[in-house]
């Protein structure tokens, strides 16, 4: 089920931004139109594994490993916020010689895409795709009841993190711990998604796990998403049970040149758990559209 990414241009490459080494994997042609990949909470570049190769022949891929993230530095004193992640994008597109370009982002990465192309700089996005992105600043009641007090706790306990990472050995706790990314989890092979679970559960990360969990509360993008001229595309899973479907409603109904694919059977990930109806609509808008 998981594309594994192979191409000769395939690279990890780095760049300081802010005083900070941000990591970011590139693939295809440097000809090719760019486009910025952005993961989401507690998320790494790797969420686009599938979706790399699917585009690669028609853009340039840079799949960015968001500050606190990933490979990315990880400092105790950085800023988390949406608009401040969405700078450094920029930031990054900048230093690669990119002065327009196209976004995907997924979850807090859809946020900070829509940030970008609402607020920050409209004329800057050329499209815009938003994957299970948060809108209103509010997740699921799930989230806010099980998701935000773990990390509060392990913000000043980071050996907890330690223990989850031993802990997920047990498919037991990868089902309680989990379970709220998909639909049915059953139906995903744990190996395939391994590396998102070890890379949720990094000990440096407890601070920025933490304080982005707080920034996704502190920023409500409804009344800035007429901002954006950008043509979307909007892709929810319908059994989304970390952002809200409504969100999805909400951002087509503000953004004007909006479409809205909603994906059955599906729950956060629909890289992952329906991975042909959701290359389909990305190939669809970003390649034949």
């Amino acid at each position: 089920m998981t594309a594994q990414l192979n191409s000769p241009n395939t690279q990890i490459q780095t760049k300081t931004i802010d005083s900070y080494t941000v990591v970011y994997q590139t693939a295809g042609s440097p000809q090719n139109p760019p486009l910025l990949m952005i993961h989401g909470w507690v998320s790494y570049k790797g969420v686009w594994r599938q979706t790399i190769p699917a585009l690669q022949d028609e853009y340039y891929c840079i799949a960015v490993d968001l500050l606190g993230f990933g490979e990315s530095d990880k400092p105790t004193d950085g800023d988390y916020s949406i608009r401040a992640q969405g700078e450094r994008c920029f930031k990054l597109m900048e230093q690669l010689g990119y002065e327009r370009f196209s976004v995907v982002g997924h979850s807090m990465g859809g946020q900070i895409a829509m940030c970008m192309a609402s607020i920050i700089a409209p004329d800057r996005i050329i499209k815009l795709v938003n994957v299970a992105g948060v809108v209103s600043a509010n997740l699921s009641t799930l989230v806010n009841r099980e998701h935000y007090p773990r990390f509060a706790l392990a913000r000043r306990f980071p050996w907890l993190y330690r223990v989850a990472k031993w802990l997920t050995k047990s498919r037991l706790y990868i089902s309680l711990q989990f379970s709220s990314w998909f639909h049915d989890m059953n139906r995903i092979p744990l190996e395939s998604w391994e590396k998102d679970r070890l890379m949720s559960m990094q000990p440096d990360m407890a601070v920025s796990n933490y304080e982005a969990g707080q920034a996704i509360r502190a920023l409500n993008l409804t009344p800035y998403l007429g901002k954006i001229t950008a043509p979307t595309l909007i892709v929810f899973g319908v059994q989304d049970n970390v952002v809200r479907v409504s969100d999805g409603h909400l951002a087509d109904e503000h953004i004007a040149d909006s479409q809205l694919v909603l994906i059955n059977h599906c729950g956060h990930f629909p890289m992952y758990e329906q991975t042909e109806q959701y290359l389909a609509a990305l190939k669809l808008f970003l390649i034949s559209g």
